[in-house]
């Protein structure tokens, strides 16, 4: 061999050397990323059921990991997020019709490996980043070795299939019960699900119109405002292989009433709504370093989690302090930037949780972001355009960002959850920059949770009787137009009261072309629920 064909090879080996050791001096018990994937299934009533498409995006995290060792052989933990289908106390079909009650071993199943441990999330956005802090810290106290996360929903085949009068036999009972993870509590309580409080589309415009009346915007000006927002983010899904819509939408489109962009609850149009009926999912391969080392996984797949946190603002709506603010975000991120020793500033890529603007305009104030900031909020083009797999969209977020950062050696990555109606929150960071020292970045955060709970609550009755005013609302509309109003108001007194109207076209019509916030009128309880009347 030619001595300078010799000394090409050499260099090239130490270049490769130093390259795959950077990692050499990570501890052993530091939990690491090591494996992603995403899978988008649009073939109808065709596509995958809910095991498939969790089993074959599984498959292409495991491949992704490139483990010069058969890793199926190491898992020892599996963990899913719970589907929508499987949401407690929801009466739907999808519910009536859900058939695997150990999802977790129905997976590990399918693919040919048994897990000591199976963990199954509880409702909310919230659940993969509950999920990663629970995994990494197990691994860290050296508890468990190496685990498969995976998400996702098959809405879209089910609902195609039942539409057509087809079978929907999806089942698996492989026995046992999976361990649970989060909090459980329903999303609302029972005064408040009278009053129509339950659907995300109907619960998000009412922080829409409290932020337009901080803001001191118009009906329009806040459409306007909304729409130059998502347009960013619809543009990112427009560019994403793995969109259910790939489409680029324009500002004025978004926020134009349209028939075929209709008004769901004001002021949100449908392109502003997040939607669920999509066949996506995502997985990712989480281990020691250790382990990483012992499968052979190259160091270029290696992602750091560097911290991440779990917190929920005041559980129900009613307590809420504001309908403008969430310090349970606030403290969340604050704390993933402590941990992590970094600020917003140090940040490279951003992924806020989009189900809603509102979700998105909230999370913006907490962290002190412009709509117009040039890293973008999403890395994925969010829930409405990317799509959003129920409680599992985080999983897709994540796994872009882990794909980004691989790109971006030694950047850093922020990805935000919100699960309820911004109630249950996560964050996290991550960047392929070596993890100095010993991980303890997911830390028992009961006295942060503590001090937001404590904060003085305004006083509430379920029987108002009297004078009141508006604090925020929303009507909210059917293909035939107004159908129903929420109203969140306050009497003389201060007190804090919730309301509908009377099923009126007059006074929906009215509430759906003026503004409403602070106007004045008369509460009082009718039959089982409180009918506000405005003074028009």
């Amino acid at each position: 061999m030619p001595v300078i064909d010799s000394v090409v090879r050499l260099r090239f080996l130490i270049i490769l050397f130093m390259s795959e050791t950077k990692y050499s001096n990570v501890n052993d018990n530091t939990p690491v990323l090591v494996g992603c994937a995403q899978l988008t299934d649009k073939k109808g009533i065709n596509g995958y059921n809910y095991l498939e498409i969790l089993t074959e995006v599984s498959k292409l995290a495991i491949e992704d990991c490139k483990s010069s060792l058969n890793l199926n052989e190491h898992l020892d933990t599996v963990a899913v997020i719970r589907f929508v289908a499987d949401t407690p106390h929801r009466d739907s079909a999808t519910s009536n019709l859900w058939g695997y009650p150990n999802m977790p071993r129905s997976l590990a199943n399918s693919l040919n490996f048994s897990a000591s441990n199976e963990l199954y999330t509880t409702t909310g956005g919230n659940s993969p980043q509950i999920v990663l802090n629970e995994v990494a810290n197990r691994i860290k106290d050296k508890q468990i070795e190496c685990a498969l996360l995976a998400g996702g929903e098959a809405l879209d085949t089910f609902v195609s299939r039942l539409k057509q009068g087809l079978e929907v036999n999806w089942e698996d009972d492989p026995g046992g019960e999976p361990e649970l993870l989060g909090k459980s509590t329903d999303g609302t309580n029972d005064h408040e699900k009278l009053h129509g409080i339950f659907d995300p589309s109907s619960v998000y415009p009412l922080f829409a119109n409290a932020l337009r009346d901080i803001n001191n915007q118009t009906i329009q000006e806040h459409m306007q405002d909304t729409g130059e927002l998502f347009e960013t983010f619809s543009k990112v899904a427009s560019e994403n292989k793995y969109s259910w819509f790939p489409i680029h939408r324009s500002a004025e489109e978004i926020a134009k009433v349209e028939p075929q962009n209709r008004m769901i609850g004001l002021p949100y149009t449908k392109y502003m709504n997040s939607i669920m009926r999509v066949n996506q999912s995502s997985a990712m391969i989480m281990m020691s370093a250790k382990k990483a080392r012992e499968l052979g996984i190259p160091e270029s797949k290696w992602v750091f989690m560097y911290s991440g946190m779990c917190l929920n603002d005041i559980w129900n709506m009613s307590d809420r302090i504001n309908y403008h603010s969430s310090p349970a975000i606030k403290a969340c991120t604050d704390s993933v930037f402590e941990l992590a020793n970094i600020t917003i500033d140090d940040i490279d890529f951003i992924d806020l949780y989009s189900c809603f603007p509102s979700a998105v305009q909230i999370a913006m104030k907490e962290l002190s972001l412009e709509k117009d900031d040039k890293r973008g909020l999403t890395v994925t083009g969010g829930l409405p355009y990317f799509g959003g797999p129920g409680n599992a969209y985080v999983m897709n977020s994540i796994a872009t960002m882990m794909n980004k950062l691989r790109l971006n050696p030694e950047k850093f990555g922020l990805a935000t959850a919100n699960g309820w109606y911004i109630t249950k929150h996560g964050a996290g960071i991550f960047s392929t920059k070596p993890f100095e020292g010993e991980w303890n970045q997911a830390p028992d955060s009961s006295s942060i949770q503590e001090t937001i709970e404590s904060a003085k609550k305004p006083n509430f009755t379920e029987t108002p009787e009297g004078k009141a005013s508006i604090e925020t609302y929303t009507v909210l509309h059917s293909r035939n137009g107004p159908d129903k109003a929420i109203v969140i108001g306050r009497l003389e007194n201060g007190t804090r009261f919730l309301a509908n109207t009377e099923k009126n076209s007059s006074v929906l019509d009215y509430m759906s072309k003026n503004e409403m916030l602070n106007t004045l009128g008369y509460v009082s309880r009718e039959g089982k629920r409180n009918i506000f009347k405005p003074i028009q």
